[in-house]
This record gives C-alpha cells, sequence and structure tokens, in this order.
C-alpha cells in the first residue's frame, strides 16, 4: 500500500504538521510527522501496525492509498470519464464564421492562419441542421453556443440569425439556449449587443493586454495602430448599458508588465466597472514552449493580479482556483467545434485544419480524434500528479504552434506552484485562520 501518485504532500505547512493533497478528488487532509514515517515505510513494502490501521483505512477509502499502480491507473481513467460529460446537462458547440480577423496581435498563432473567408450559405445551413440533431439527440437540457474566430464579428448578420434559429429551435424542443461570444471588442456596440441579448443568457469576453502603452504595442489592426481606445469604450458601454449580459475580461502579459497590468485595473475601477464584470483572467503569453513563460515568476504575477483584482472589487466571482482547473472540450462528448467549411473538431486550435477534423456536418461519419490517438498524457513523466486535471496539457494548441501529433504542452513548473500555493492557503484559512491572516499581511 502507498500514496496514489496523484497525492501530493506538502511538508511543514506548520510545524510538524503537513497536508496530504488529492488531485484527482480535490481533497486535502493533515498529518503529523508519525504519518509521513508510516507512509515512507508502507511504501517500502512494511506492514501496517495495528496502531496505524485506522488511519490506513480512512486514507484508502478517501483515495490517498493505492494498493498499486493498477489502481492508479483505475483512478485516471475515472477522472476521464468524469472530463468527458464536460458541463453536465450542456451541449457545447463553438461555432467559426470566419477564420478571418481584422487585427494582427503579435504573438497570435492564427494571425497568419492559412485558412480565411467567410461561412457560405449552404454551410451555414448545414451545421445548423447538424447541431439540431445532435442537440435533439443528447440529453442535455441546454445548448451552449459560443462564437469565436477569426474574428466573429466580422459576421454579425451571421452570428443573429444563426443565434435566432437555434434559440427558436431549443425553445420548440423544450430546452433553453445560451451564447457566448469571444471577440477583440473593436466592432463590439451596444445595439449588436441588446439584440444579441434578447436570444438568450449570454457572455462576452474582450481581451485588453494591460493598460493603452501594452495593449497597443502587441494587440493592433493590420495597419498598425493601437485598439486599447476603441475596444475599453465597449466594454464601459456595454457593461453599463446591458447589466443583464455576463462579462469576462481576458489578457496576456509577460514579464515585467505587472504595472501595467494594475494600471488597467486602476482605469477599469475609475470607469465604475466595479461589480460589472463576471470575471477578470489574465494569463502568461505562451511563445516558444513553457520555458519562456512558466515557472514561478508567472506564478507569482497570476497571484499579484488576481489580489489587485479583488481589492478593485471589479467582479462577480471570485477568481479562479486550482479546484476549477480540469481538462478542456477537447475531451468532452458533447462539445464540438465547427469551422467556416462545416468541418468538425473537438479542439478549438486546430480548425481550419482538414488533416485533423473529425468530420464533416454534411455526414454523420465520424473519426477518432488524431490529438487523442495513443493518449499522449502516457507519456508524461511517471511522478506527475497533476495529469487528471491536464491530460497532456493543451495537446491542439502544441500542434497549431509547431509541435507534432503526441506531443504534450507542458505546464508543469506553474501548475506546481499555482497547487503549492493555494492548497496551503485554503489550508491554513480552514484550520489556522489566524496563522493564514499573518502569512496574508506579511
Amino acid at each position: 500500500m502507498r500514496l496514489s501518485r496523484f497525492v501530493i504532500p506538502y511538508r511543514d505547512v506548520q510545524p510538524g504538521e503537513h497536508v496530504l493533497y488529492d488531485v484527482v478528488s480535490d481533497r486535502y487532509v493533515g498529518v503529523d510527522d508519525a504519518a509521513l514515517e508510516s507512509l515512507a515505510r508502507w511504501r517500502r513494502g512494511g506492514p501496517v501496525l495495528p496502531a496505524e490501521q485506522e488511519a490506513a483505512e480512512a486514507l484508502r477509502e478517501l483515495g490517498f492509498l493505492v494498493e498499486g499502480e493498477a489502481e492508479d491507473e483505475a483512478r485516471l481513467a475515472g477522472a476521464r470519464r468524469t472530463a468527458a460529460s464536460g458541463r453536465p446537462g450542456s451541449f457545447y458547440v463553438t461555432l467559426m464564421p470566419t477564420l478571418a480577423c481584422d487585427l494582427a496581435c503579435t504573438y497570435c498563432f492564427q494571425k497568419d492562419h492559412p485558412a480565411q473567408g467567410h461561412m457560405k450559405p449552404e454551410v451555414e445551413a448545414a451545421a445548423l441542421e447538424w447541431i439540431e440533431r445532435a442537440v435533439a439527440r443528447s440529453t442535455a437540457q441546454k445548448l451552449v453556443v459560443a462564437y469565436i474566430g477569426g474574428e466573429p464579428l466580422a459576421r454579425k448578420d451571421y452570428v443573429l440569425r444563426s443565434a435566432a434559429r437555434l434559440s427558436a429551435a431549443m425553445a420548440r424542443m423544450g430546452r433553453a439556449f445560451e451564447w457566448q461570444l469571444v471577440t477583440n471588442g473593436v466592432s463590439l456596440d451596444v445595439d449588436f449587443a441588446r439584440s444579441l441579448s434578447a436570444l438568450g443568457q449570454g457572455e462576452i469576453k474582450l481581451t485588453l493586454d494591460g493598460d493603452r502603452e501594452t495593449h497597443d504595442a502587441g494587440r493592433v489592426y493590420r495597419d498598425g495602430r493601437g485598439t486599447f481606445d476603441r475596444v475599453f469604450a465597449a466594454l464601459v458601454a456595454v457593461a453599463h448599458t446591458c447589466p443583464e449580459i455576463r462579462l469576462r475580461v481576458g489578457g496576456n502579459f509577460r514579464e515585467g508588465q505587472e504595472a501595467s497590468f494594475e494600471a488597467l485595473l486602476d482605469r477599469m475601477a475609475a470607469a465604475g466597472l466595479a461589480g460589472r464584470l463576471k470575471s477578470v483572467d489574465f494569463k502568461p503569453v505562451v511563445e516558444g514552449g513553457c520555458a519562456t513563460s512558466c515557472g514561478s515568476r508567472a506564478s507569482e504575477t497570476l497571484v499579484q493580479l488576481r489580489g489587485a483584482t479583488s481589492q478593485r472589487g471589479l467582479t462577480r466571482q471570485a477568481p479562479r482556483g486550482v479546484d476549477q482547473l480540469a481538462p478542456c472540450e477537447l475531451h468532452w462528448d458533447d462539445a464540438w467545434t465547427i469551422d467556416p467549411s462545416g468541418r468538425l473538431y473537438k479542439c478549438l486550435a486546430v480548425a481550419g485544419r482538414p488533416e485533423l477534423a473529425l468530420g464533416d456536418v454534411r455526414s454523420e461519419a465520424l473519426r477518432p480524434d488524431p490529438l487523442l490517438a495513443g493518449e499522449p498524457w502516457k507519456a508524461c513523466a511517471p511522478d506527475c500528479p497533476f495529469v487528471p486535471v491536464c491530460l497532456g496539457g493543451c495537446l491542439g494548441g502544441k500542434v497549431a504552434t509547431g509541435g507534432r501529433l503526441g506531443e504534450t504542452a507542458c505546464d508543469r513548473p506553474l501548475l506546481e506552484d499555482q497547487f503549492r500555493r493555494e492548497i496551503r492557503r485554503r489550508y491554513l484559512e480552514e484550520f489556522h485562520r489566524d496563522e493564514a491572516v499573518n502569512a496574508a499581511a506579511a
């Protein structure tokens, strides 16, 4: 009997007090020095002594202890089955009316995408029919359609027309319709937002990469002009005029840009956005692999910016925590991406690449996803505890940025630091509140 390989020991959270955290179940327990010594002895094949029996049985029942590798593989298989359920009760479709974009952001791997152009009317009709049939076959009680591109607002006509049809179709089926829109924001306006909101509950995500100077250095029109003022004005207008729409702000930072993102948060607060946003979620730019963006510095910046967001009261929900990390839509049963040619994918990052499509909306035939062939996460380090929540990382993004099928996109250093910080904090807040307050103040 031994610790599951998905259990992480965090030593000396308090003197002589340690935490065992299970990534699979998102649970933790506190143990003392004697328990750690027992765990080490059991791993070496030593017996469970009578005085240890009760503790061993409790840890075994919780899943912290396993008999061997086969049991860990069963735990991973269970985590994959859970991931396959995606968002229970929802059928999730990403619709791409175009792969073209009016911006040329310097770090975007899609800025020179080989596939351009709009979805043609006959493809649009076939795509909407496919969605209606797929939802009807499912047990989902809600259809969620995410519009993305390219830039979906280059096709406002398509977005409103397709949303109107799908909203009506779901009403006939007795199911709900929701929408999401991921946009660069330069073409967003209140009239459009109101029209889309009338068709169902929805949310809009915009990107602001720091304050004006930093944002305008990377997120530019194709003629090189910056976009900050236009995007920020659209965010403020929709936030104040359409409170029923959930607004999310994303951003991508590089090392040394912390002050610019803090200035952006100050600008957002000054514009009256406190409490009007669903979330603010910044992340490091990934260029050339994990080594350029991951590790302690990126994690420190994430902690700093999440804290700064909370202090300003900008969001209606707490910043995302490690307990919300889970495999993406690539691994969900009821999640699909449809590109402008009508091809079907499980991963947005490779949409527009025919060789990686699973099928087509004009046919019911589907093939296994080449991104998952051979279960690439099996090549991950055998001691990595994070496989149940990442399953190899962003497999599609790895391919889209020049990697080969079967390679994994590992963010382990960043994950290790994020989990260590958050689990220690959660444990102290639950069991040692005073010490947690003092640590935060320090």
